[in-house]
């Protein structure tokens, strides 16, 4: 059942027994009301005056009353019906209600009724029903009861149009009632429409499609920014998970490719050697060479990978207190042992120390000196400086060589990126070198920017988190 339809029929159920209690607490008020007026009018009727000309009448009569005369001995009107018992319970006089000509049926009373008491009694054909009341009194002659009842057909003529009035009235109330809800929940339901419809449109894939947005001060209105805050979250987290197996995707191609080149060169020297083409001598020893050189390059291209993997893991390995100046003099020293054409120099003003893990750090300062060397001159010099910014240590390598090409900026941070794919295979790189240098930055909650100009160098600048201590 929609909710629409069960607010109505609540509403309905609720209305129409609000306007039975109220109809049945109204008839019953205005007939306890009218019963209580007639209950005075026959009250107001037993006085002196009828109990003496009643009893001159039963002495006039030898002990009964004319039917058909009052006891005034004038023609029968009168709006009550009145009997006298004695004290055998005999009725020694009576006189109808009504008219001589129309006269009402007498109350059926067979016996003497208890004084002061007010009483409903049917005629004696059963056709109007009486209320009475009966009174007591003691003359010279003995004890007599006087019983005086007036019918009920005005009132129960009264109650019977208030009852119809009062069914009539709350039948067409609850009707407009029912009409009323209907109406006013689906005007207030009609944003819960919107809302579905805009659901289904963002579940058929449209997953730029916002909810409409209702009164935020209302129930629907904080439903349908939850719902929007829930689509774009989702939206987010779909995009994110696409762009992460475009670039597994990706990353297992060129994996697959880096790897091909090494295995490929490994099996064609192995099959020269299987067929006797490398014959014991210079040309067999040079194709161990290089079977070796492929080997090694091999293995480089692995152990990148396996610290991406790690790294993506979010597995950062032990952090310690790291002093960034001391561990940039010994990148700084390793790296003119290495290479003596490149001269590298070190600024750093003071000891900035950060949280971090020593071994990955180290690996940073080596893929990023031996970046600068690979993509630059014999004889170009390397910059290396460590300072601080505020709460930011920042490590920054540059050098003076020909820059990196604008279209190639963006990207030298990706996978099996290279800016120059011949000249990196022949000095054995991977693409991986500055990919684990952001890794392992982002791993230690820091940044990592690349500034640089066509002829005017290259400039890396890593920012970490300073260590606060106390």
């Amino acid at each position: 059942m929609a909710i629409r339809t069960k607010i109505a029929a609540a509403m309905a159920v609720l209305l129409i027994i609000a306007v039975a209690v109220i109809g049945f607490v109204t008839v019953q008020i205005v007939s306890d009301k009218l019963t209580v007026q007639v209950d005075d009018q026959l009250r107001k009727a037993v006085n002196e005056n009828n109990l003496t000309i009643w009893m001159n009448s039963v002495d006039s009569l030898g002990g009964g009353a004319d039917a058909s005369s009052g006891p005034d001995g004038r023609g029968l009107v009168s709006p009550y019906a009145l009997l006298l018992f004695n004290a055998d319970g005999e009725i020694v006089a009576e006189q109808q209600a009504g008219t001589a000509d129309d006269p009402e049926p007498l109350p059926d009373i067979s016996s003497t009724p208890e004084s002061d008491v007010y009483f409903n009694v049917a005629s004696a054909d059963g056709a109007v029903t009486y209320r009475a009341y009966a009174k007591q009194f003691t003359d010279g002659t003995g004890i007599y009861t006087f019983v005086v009842a007036t019918p009920l057909t005005e009132v129960q003529a009264s109650i019977s149009t208030l009852t119809s009035t009062v069914i009539i009235t709350g039948a067409l109330v609850a009707i407009m009632g029912i009409l009323a809800a209907w109406i006013i929940t689906r005007r207030g339901l009609r944003v819960v429409d919107h809302m579905v419809a805009d659901a289904e449109t963002v579940a058929s894939g449209r997953l730029d499609h916002n909810i409409s947005v209702a009164d935020p001060r209302t129930e629907m209105g904080r439903l349908s920014l939850a719902l929007n805050r829930m689509v774009s979250r989702l939206t987010d987290a779909i995009t994110q998970r696409d762009r992460q197996h475009e670039r597994l995707r990706q990353f297992v191609a060129d994996a697959g490719h880096e790897l091909r080149t090494p295995l490929t060169a490994i099996g064609g020297y192995v099959q020269l050697y299987q067929n006797g083409a490398a014959a014991q001598g210079e040309k067999l020893d040079r194709a161990m060479d290089r079977i070796g050189s492929e080997n090694a390059r091999l293995a480089k291209l692995v152990d990148d990978l396996m610290v991406l993997s790690r790294l993506d893991e979010e597995v950062g390995g032990d952090r310690e207190l790291v002093e960034l100046a001391q561990l940039a003099q010994d990148a700084v020293d390793d790296a003119e042992v290495a290479d003596s054409t490149h001269p590298v120099g070190l600024t750093a003003a003071k000891a900035v120390t950060v949280v971090a893990n020593e071994g990955q750090l180290r690996q940073v300062l080596v893929n990023l000196l031996t970046n600068a060397r690979v993509h630059t001159p014999a004889g170009t010099a390397i910059d290396v400086s460590v300072a601080t910014d505020g709460d930011w240590a920042v490590l920054r390598i540059a050098d003076r060589g020909p820059g990196i090409p604008a279209e190639h900026r963006q990207k030298v941070f990706d996978r099996f990126y290279r800016a120059d794919p011949s000249r990196s295979r022949a000095t054995g790189g991977s693409g991986l070198g500055l990919s684990i240098v952001s890794s392992i930055v982002a791993s230690h909650g820091g940044r990592i920017s690349l500034d640089s100009e066509e002829g005017q160098g290259t400039a890396i600048e890593v920012r970490l988190p300073v260590a606060h201590l106390e």
